[in-house]
């Protein structure tokens, strides 16, 4: 089957949607019967008897089988029919997979170009996005929404199966990105697509930014989850982890059989489309209660972590404690991370294989290793005794040099009274956004009282 054998397109013929049971219909194509066939009044098909295209209103026999006019066959889904000059023809619902409609190769594909059908106003940044270490797992779709969220995009084809659970640890593992890495990876996906267009252009404009805003980048991950049909268990699952908090969407993509075509009827069943501000609300102000006493995910707490960065060449966390200042650098996107810290800035300072060491808050912006000057000292920071051996050369190249931010430190402890080891955050810069973690944090570093 080759890759273009499917399309979408936007249907514009009438289609009206009923579950009252008020009409039944026969489920076949109406483009396999003739005129002659549809009758111009109702009339009853008795048991065994010819199969008629026809609108009933009372109780009556249709393909034999007897059809009351009340409520209580409403189906989970909705049923489909197409409006002909005298009456409703029902859509026999199919699967993708009966059509031979792949998961990966045409529904994400057509997805990826068409990603209204199931969110609307987000841009498509990536596709079997993967850059943890130790995982085999993608993201089919990553995301940008108009308020500068993530959005995790999971697509089944049939069956939802776990898939929430899935989604939940994509969203963790890309919930650190930067506004700067999230540029690099959109323009990989472009350059992969064959597109010519510049990641950092598009990304402002569709935010209708005049320039990065790294504070406001991914303040939040939203999912998406689609799937031709969700289990009980799942969307109960949904809404419990809404009402913590998370925000997590159900869009079922339902196919249709016309004879001809696969009709979808793509409708957001979480949360319902009449509900949605109601649900964001009720969810803010619930989010706004448990700040404090409880783990708000998402939530910035107003300090950052950082990582010493003592494996690499150069860096020691005696320096940074002796003279005051930390440190980044080795590629665009670390120096940019240490670019975002700003004057007033806190954050907790982290040393790999030991803990979180110390708490401090930026007094001065980053400018490069070579040219920093630490407070109090007459000398340029590669000119004082270090504890570590510097790499000049990296330190000539404006690709790879490391910058410094000088800090003034609030508390600190040697790195063999660490805490909190395996507490650490992903990246070399970021907010912390766990307000547990900050609460334990600052039992060991918050500053001493009179």
């Amino acid at each position: 089957m080759r890759e273009d054998s499917f399309e979408v397109t936007r249907f514009h013929e009438t289609v009206f949607s009923r579950s009252d049971g008020e009409y039944f219909c026969d489920q076949r194509s109406p483009q396999n019967r003739t005129a002659a066939e549809i009758p111009s009044s109702r009339e009853a098909a008795p048991h065994g008897g010819a199969e008629k295209w026809h609108p009933v209103r009372e109780p009556t026999w249709t393909r034999g089988v007897w059809h009351p006019p009340t409520s209580a066959r409403i189906s989970t889904t909705m049923p489909i029919y197409r409006l002909a000059h005298d009456a409703f023809y029902l859509l026999p619902d199919t699967s993708f997979s009966k059509h031979g409609i792949k998961e990966r190769s045409d529904l994400q594909r057509l997805l990826r170009a068409n990603i209204a059908v199931v969110a609307p106003d987000v841009l498509v940044i990536a596709e079997e996005f993967a850059e943890w270490e130790d995982s085999k797992r993608r993201i089919d779709l990553l995301g940008v929404d108009r308020a500068a969220n993530l959005v995790v995009i999971e697509l089944k084809r049939d069956d939802g199966g776990h898939m929430e659970l899935q989604a939940i640890r994509y969203a963790a593992m890309v919930s650190t990105m930067t506004f700067t890495r999230a540029v690099e990876v959109f323009q990989s996906f472009l350059d992969n697509s064959g597109a010519t267009h510049d990641a950092q252009r598009t990304l402002l404009e569709f935010l209708e930014w005049n320039e990065p805003r790294e504070d406001d980048f991914a303040r939040e991950v939203r999912i998406v989850l689609v799937s031709a049909d969700f289990s009980k268990e799942l969307t109960t699952a949904v809404l419990w982890l809404n009402d913590a908090g998370l925000n997590i969407q159900c869009v079922r993509l339902k196919p249709y059989d016309s004879g001809q075509d696969v009709l979808i009827d793509a409708q957001k069943i979480i949360p319902l489309p009449e509900a949605s501000d109601y649900q964001e609300k009720l969810r803010n102000k619930t989010l706004e209660g448990r700040v404090g006493s409880k783990i708000v995910i998402g939530t910035d707490t107003g300090y950052w972590f950082m990582n010493v960065g003592e494996n690499n060449a150069g860096r020691s966390w005696e320096d940074c404690r002796k003279y005051g200042f930390m440190t980044a650098g080795g590629g665009k996107r670390y120096s940019d991370a240490v670019k975002g810290l700003k004057v007033g800035d806190k954050f907790f300072a982290y040393l790999s294989g030991h803990g979180y060491v110390g708490l401090g808050e930026v007094i001065a912006e980053a400018v490069p290793l070579k040219d920093f000057k630490p407070t109090g000292q007459g000398k340029l920071l590669p000119e004082l005794p270090l504890n570590s051996k510097l790499d000049r050369e990296r330190n000539d190249d404006p690709e790879q040099w490391d910058l410094c931010a000088a800090v003034k430190w609030i508390r600190t402890v040697d790195r063999n009274d660490a805490v909190l080891m395996n507490r650490a955050r992903m990246g070399t810069i970021n907010r912390i956004r766990q307000a547990d973690l900050v609460v334990e944090l600052l039992k060991h570093f918050a500053p001493p009282t009179a």
